[in-house]
This record gives C-alpha cells, sequence and structure tokens, in this order.
C-alpha cells in the first residue's frame, strides 16, 4: 500500500501580493511576505518582511522583520528589526536588536529591553 503521509519538512512562507488589501488579523507559523496592504495585525512566529511596495497600518508581532515598506504602527521583535533605506517607519518598536540603513524613515520610539552585560 502506498503511503499517503504528506509531511512537509522543507521551509514554506506565506506572501501577500502587491495590489491585495486586506483588513484584519493574520496568524502564521510561517515566513510570511506582504507587498501589498494590511489594515490589521500580523502575528508571526518566524520572519515578517515588508516589501518595498507593503504598507501597513496595525500591529506586528514577531521573531524577526526586515522593513523595505511602510508602517505605522506597533512592532514588536523577539530577536531583531531590520530597516532598509526604503523604510518609513512610524510608530513604536521593542526589540532586542536594531538595525537602520542610511536613508531609511524612523519617527518614534524604540525600547530594546534590559539585557544582563
Amino acid at each position: 500500500m502506498k503511503d499517503t503521509n504528506t509531511n512537509n519538512t522543507g521551509s514554506s512562507h506565506n506572501m501577500i501580493a502587491a495590489g491585495t488589501k486586506i483588513i484584519g488579523t493574520i496568524e502564521t507559523e510561517t515566513d510570511i511576505r506582504i507587498d501589498g496592504e494590511l489594515e490589521g495585525e500580523i502575528i508571526s512566529k518566524n520572519k515578517v518582511i515588508i516589501g518595498s511596495t507593503g504598507v501597513i497600518k496595525g500591529k506586528i508581532n514577531c521573531d524577526s522583520a526586515t522593513i523595505m515598506g511602510v508602517i505605522n504602527g506597533t512592532l514588536v521583535a523577539s530577536d531583531i528589526v531590520s530597516l532598509a533605506k526604503s523604510a518609513k517607519f512610524t510608530g513604536d518598536i521593542e526589540t532586542n536588536v536594531i538595525a537602520i540603513e542610511p536613508d531609511a524613515y524612523f519617527s518614534g520610539t524604540c525600547k530594546m529591553p534590559k539585557k544582563e552585560w
């Protein structure tokens, strides 16, 4: 008899394409890339990428984030946040590590949890 087990052990990710607008909450166990628009919340246990055409109004909670597009809201990342030179971020960031490229726009606050030295 043929084994019909379809366990997928390869990497996978989600993508919201440019021209797509979502209002609501996205929850994912895998990486997600947003090139469209989201008004609401993203909850990811992995990486969130906001592409250069991506626009987010709301909250992001993730492991790590790379921002190339526009965010107006709150971003909480347990690992690292990277703002590329094309990023336009207005709001609050909470993360352990932040990297901001020259020409990236950031207006808001950044909170980094206290580390034991």
